[in-house]
């Protein structure tokens, strides 16, 4: 499968002919043939926003995971703010996307305290109520134990991801083809995990994807700075940062 927004659409047509009903975590479990959509937001929440808006367009409503705790994105800043309240007035979730290495955490009882407490932040900022989590690049004490959260549905527990078929395309790969595995007819679940960051409107390599991100952050940055810092472009001519 191509990582392009048309591709994509495509996968979620599919899905639909094939009978499956887009779902929300808690939904899926009165819904006989069901798939959750799945997105981990790691880097943007512009190509998120992009995906959020596709979807709407295809009556689909998926959930957005995302990080309190990274240097991409601010979700306190005005700009990440109004995206992630669009992102919910298209009709989808917002998730916590939990970064265990922000915390020193041995136990489970050190995950679940850290887990309450950023979706209580996140759900204060949001003015709603965070219901699920799904975590960032996941240790063996995720994977190997059934974690449940106070009244939070964790991503990895078992009847989400071993009792539903679950297939991802991490790293830009996917583990394995979403198609076939659509078509099968094997499975009445499904849990589909998406990154809304190697989506782009032409077929494109990571490494173009990944310099043109860097390249923007730049920009975006020095745009920051503009605003912050009272003539910028007499000290710091634009072309000289974009080239």
């Amino acid at each position: 499968m191509e990582f392009t927004t048309k591709a994509y659409i495509e996968l979620l047509e599919l899905l639909r002919h094939n009978g499956y009903y887009f779902c929300l975590y808690r939904e899926s479990e009165t819904v006989k043939k069901s798939v959750i959509i799945r997105h981990d937001v790691d880097f943007s929440l512009e190509k998120a926003l992009e995906m959020a808006r596709l979807e709407h367009d295809l009556a689909v409503k998926s959930t957005y995971f995302i990080l309190l705790s990274t240097n991409f994105y601010n979700i306190f800043s005005k700009e990440s703010f109004e995206k992630l309240k669009q992102i919910q007035s298209l009709g989808h979730e917002i998730g916590l996307h939990f970064d265990e290495k922000r915390y020193d955490i041995q136990t489970i009882e050190d995950m679940q305290k850290s887990v309450q407490m950023e979706a209580e932040i996140l759900g204060n900022l949001l003015n709603t109520e965070v219901k699920v989590v799904s975590m960032h690049r996941p240790s063996k004490l995720v994977l190997e134990n059934n974690i449940q959260f106070h009244q939070i549905i964790n991503s990895y527990s078992s009847r989400y991801f071993k009792s539903m078929k679950y297939v991802s395309d991490s790293r830009m790969k996917w583990r394995e083809n979403p198609i076939e595995t659509i078509e099968s007819g094997k499975y009445e679940k499904l849990h589909i995990l998406t990154h809304p960051f190697w989506y782009s409107t032409e077929i494109e390599t990571m490494e173009v994807k990944l310099k043109e991100f860097l390249k923007q952050s730049i920009s975006e940055r020095y745009d920051f700075m503009y605003d912050n810092f009272t003539a910028l472009d007499q000290v710091i001519d634009w072309k000289e940062i974009t080239g």
